[in-house]
């Protein structure tokens, strides 16, 4: 094949050959990149890397200065076979390499570096295959000809590159120095009554569908215990992952908290772990995964834990756990959808525990069910009573994920009560709203409660109710916290667009930074902390604490006039504050994070570091603790 003259390069051939050169030159940037944490995984790829880039340099050069079609035709086989190599490594997985015939995740940087080595072979054909037809004698020409593909080049590689430096840790220890480590932090041995279980995480078919399941069933089975009982729970691991178990909202030894790389290594497949603790506080808790939570949990690994009063079941006639699951507007309520019946008989009282574990959506709106049919009183947030609780008529419960409320109230004479479910929506974006028009969900809608039998007395539309507000709920009494505090710290709840772990992502920010980079909070045992919560975000965010229970002082500046509230976890709405306060009483390292799991697994977690603990465990690829 000839060499192209530069009589030749002001043809319309010009424009495609520089595009094709500029092509080749932004994969090669790619190429330089992602070398250097591949040569770390394995020598002999990363050299590939360089080598690929090195030549694509060079030969983007020469295709430049010293065009033939015979380069331009080998160019584009060599880009094919890369491209060709790509697709296999994403598909069934390379058979040499440190994973042979292990499939390997799609990634931008290596999505838009084929893209434009996919390009630029369709260029290089046409420069190779085709003779140019069409003479154009000013270069100003060629250059504006040249001007859109070097812009969307430059564009998608400086996109490439930044998500490709944006890579989570391979390792990261939250806490590396100290005296006292989280493994020894456990309950001391004692005389208690044992209350013994066995959880199996295994795959199972639940109503037609694949689900992840503790004893086969979503829900988990209830766990069912007595104030000052000792637990033990072995999870047994038949997963195809690792896993945890997490006691929320369970004041508990940091060694038994069940985070993945940060109070525990995860549990392999095929491994068992057991967990001991006593229950030391009667309430309603839950218990789940907490390594890849976003992905676990929404597959059905959670259930209900009920800690009974040391003396005895409580005073109601019938006390039912309600486990609410599955996403907006569509939620099942303890496995189910349609009409979910419970017993219970005019006059008697019945207690009914929410627990909200339906996965919230990008807006992070909480669950708001509403009881008709008999006057109800809200006697428990977060599994810690209320103070004088008042009947209330149809009332908007908002519970963010994770949250729970304890409900009380006495069967009519003659008729049914029911638990109707609703949603209350943060900010969504157009692409949201056009998507979900453009794709309606055929999952069912969401489930109902019923007690009794007959029809409901009232049965307002759950949308037009007002909202309980749980800081004017009940009756006043000595503040659990209360100052001066010995730490003051603001947190404010942002997002930004950005690239997080080599994916564009909006980015959720505990102030102004993302997990892992969020400064830990740093206490020491018996401080008396003072905590804020600014919501920069249109969205929801139910902030959960692990080991400790937030006393809530004010929301916007307002003091609490009603029951004191002590809380694990805090819905901030949109451009709310809250003022919260805690005593630094259970030594360790604890997470403290969104609990919507998409805006964790976005950067929205942090920990609370206690002086003198450190963690032996490291989140990350290289030990595969990923607890969101």
């Amino acid at each position: 094949m000839k060499k192209l003259s530069l009589g030749a390069r002001r043809t319309s051939i010009g424009v495609t050959l520089i595009s094709a050169a500029l092509l080749t030159l932004g994969a090669a940037a790619i190429h330089f990149v992602v070398a250097p944490p591949h040569f770390h995984e394995d020598a002999p790829s990363g050299a590939f890397f360089l080598m690929v880039a090195s030549a694509q340099v060079i030969l983007a050069i020469q295709l430049l200065t010293r065009p033939t079609r015979r380069l331009a035709l080998l160019m584009a086989i060599g880009s094919t076979g890369l491209v060709g190599l790509w697709y296999v490594s994403r598909t069934v997985g390379l058979p040499i390499g440190p994973h042979p015939g292990t499939p390997e995740e799609m990634g931008l940087a290596d999505v838009v570096c084929n893209v434009l080595e996919s390009v630029s072979i369709l260029l290089l054909l046409a420069i190779a295959l085709r003779p140019p037809r069409r003479r154009i004698r000013c270069l100003w020409r060629i250059a504006l000809g040249t001007t859109p593909a070097a812009l969307l080049i430059a564009a998608m590689t400086a996109s490439a590159l930044a998500a490709e430096l944006t890579p989570m840790p391979e390792a990261y220890n939250a806490a590396p120095s100290g005296n006292m480590s989280v493994a020894d932090l456990r309950a001391p041995s004692g005389s208690q009554r044992v209350d013994q279980f066995t959880l199996t995480a295994q795959v199972t078919q639940v109503n037609g569908q694949t689900m992840w399941t503790y004893n086969g069933r979503v829900p988990g089975p209830e766990l069912r215990v007595r104030e000052g009982d000792r637990v033990r729970v072995t999870l047994v691991n038949e997963l195809p992952e690792s896993t945890t178990l997490h006691w929320h909202g369970v004041r508990i030894p940091n060694a038994e908290d069940g985070v993945a790389g940060l109070t525990q290594d995860s549990v392999q497949p095929g491994e068992s772990y057991t967990y001991d603790f006593i229950a030391n506080e009667a309430g309603t808790f839950w218990y789940h995964s907490h390594q890849q939570t976003s992905s676990q949990l929404p597959r059905g690994l959670f259930g209900a834990l009920v800690v009974e009063p040391a003396t005895g079941r409580t005073a109601e006639d019938r006390d039912y756990s309600v486990v609410l699951h599955g996403v907006p507007g569509h939620v099942q309520i303890n496995g189910s959808y349609g009409d979910v019946r419970m017993d219970a008989s005019a006059g008697e009282t019945v207690r009914l525990r929410l627990i909200n574990a339906v996965v919230a959506g990008m807006d992070g709106g909480p669950e708001t069910p509403v009881l008709s049919g008999a006057d109800v009183k809200v006697v428990a947030l977060d599994g810690r009573d209320l103070n004088a609780p008042s009947p209330l008529g149809p009332t908007r419960i908002p519970l963010g994920m994770g949250q729970r409320a304890d409900l009380v109230f006495t069967m009519p004479p003659t008729g049914a009560v029911q638990l109707r479910l609703a949603e209350v929506q943060g900010e969504t974006s157009p692409v949201q709203n056009a998507f979900g028009l453009l794709f309606p969900d055929s999952t069912p809608a969401s489930a109902t409660l019923w007690l009794g039998v007959g029809t409901v007395a009232r049965a307002p539309d759950p949308t037009k109710l007002p909202l309980f507000d749980l800081t004017r709920y009940g009756a006043p009494s000595a503040s659990p916290v209360a100052g001066p505090f010995d730490v003051n710290q603001t947190i404010v709840l942002g997002e930004r667009p950005g690239f997080r772990d080599g994916r564009p992502q909006l980015v959720h920010t505990l102030n102004g930074e993302a997990s892992p980079n969020v400064t830990p909070l740093e206490v020491s045992y018996g401080q008396v902390v003072h905590l804020q919560f600014v919501n920069a975000t249109d969205e929801f965010h139910p902030m959960h604490l692990h080991g400790h229970v937030f006393t809530v002082l004010a929301r916007d500046g307002v003091p609490v006039t009603g029951s004191p509230v002590q809380l694990d976890s805090i819905l901030v709405g949109p451009r709310e504050s809250w003022d919260l306060a805690f005593v630094a009483d259970n030594a360790g390292i604890w997470m403290l994070h969104c609990h919507v799991l998409m805006h964790a697994e976005m950067g929205m977690m942090m920990t609370i570091n206690y002086s003198g603990v450190y963690t032996p465990f490291e989140m990350g690829t290289r030990s595969g603790n990923m607890p969101e």
